[in-house]
């Protein structure tokens, strides 16, 4: 379904019974809502509320020529449960859409009902911003398909790429297919930020996910966010890359559920 909200048209799965508890699946960074399908089917059949939105710059959503940022992304998703008319909603998000989440704790946290962050840092560096812009010089120079297998073989971890050769050559013919500069303005989406102190001082129950593999998150660095967090608790996921959704559903899916059946009414 087409949803306009904060000025752009968003393209929006949204599934299970009308009356069921709302959960807002948000997606990483240059994917759409298909990172979630397993979720979005496990949760229907538990009766929950799904809403599970393309982002803007991704998938069928609007792709206007702007800066792209953190906090725009949370001004859209929460213009677009408004736009539902959800008052109240528990979000999960993984990786970009982690930091979403962050985002919107900061924006409205009285609109939630807990949240789920996976697999992300909630704050930026000189460091990884600059990395980020000598990746982006990279990718102008390697054209978009030889950037979408530079990009394949940092997210999905080696043992997962080698067991399932066929899903890992979907997803670089389908990332070399996105819009490429749509994808570079959110790539730097999230220079500047910081959502540690939001973190420190919410009420909000969190359950946070890293991935014991993961290039990008670390273990540590996320159970440094659960410690700083008042509310929180945070579940390892073993034998998984950054992609844990995808590389190890099961266990993702156990720690998703299970933090929602308990803490969202």
């Amino acid at each position: 379904m087409r949803v306009v909200a904060n000025g752009i048209e968003h393209d929006v799965h949204m599934e299970g019974p009308e009356d069921g508890r709302p959960v807002l699946l948000i997606h990483g960074l240059g994917w759409d809502r298909s990172l979630w399908q397993g979720q979005i089917a496990l949760l229907v059949g538990k009766g929950y509320r799904v809403v599970a939105p393309d982002l803007r710059g991704m998938g069928a959503t609007d792709k206007p020529d702007m800066a792209y940022s953190i906090g725009l992304y949370a001004e859209d998703m929460l213009a677009l449960m408004a736009a539902l008319s959800i008052p109240r909603f528990a979000v999960a998000g993984f990786s970009l859409g982690g930091i979403v989440a962050a985002a919107m704790i900061g924006k409205a946290e009285e609109r939630m009902t807990a949240a789920v962050i996976a697999c992300c840092g909630v704050h930026a560096t000189p460091a990884g911003e600059a990395g980020t812009e000598a990746m982006l010089a990279r990718a102008a120079s390697l054209g978009p398909l030889a950037f979408a297998r530079e990009q394949a073989a940092a997210i999905w971890h080696e043992d997962y790429a080698a067991a399932n050769p066929e899903a890992v050559e979907r997803f670089v013919q389908w990332r070399a297919g996105m819009d490429q500069a749509a994808l570079t303005r959110a790539f730097r989406a999230g220079y500047g930020i910081d959502y540690r102190p939001v973190l420190a001082k919410t009420r909000l129950p969190i359950r946070f996910i890293a991935a014991d593999r993961d290039p990008f998150a670390s273990v540590e660095a996320m159970a440094e966010l659960d410690r700083l967090t008042p509310d929180s608790d945070l579940v390892v996921i073993a034998g998984s890359g950054h992609m844990a959704p995808i590389e190890q559903p099961e266990a993702f899916d156990a720690a998703l559920v299970d933090f929602l059946e308990r803490r969202v009414s």
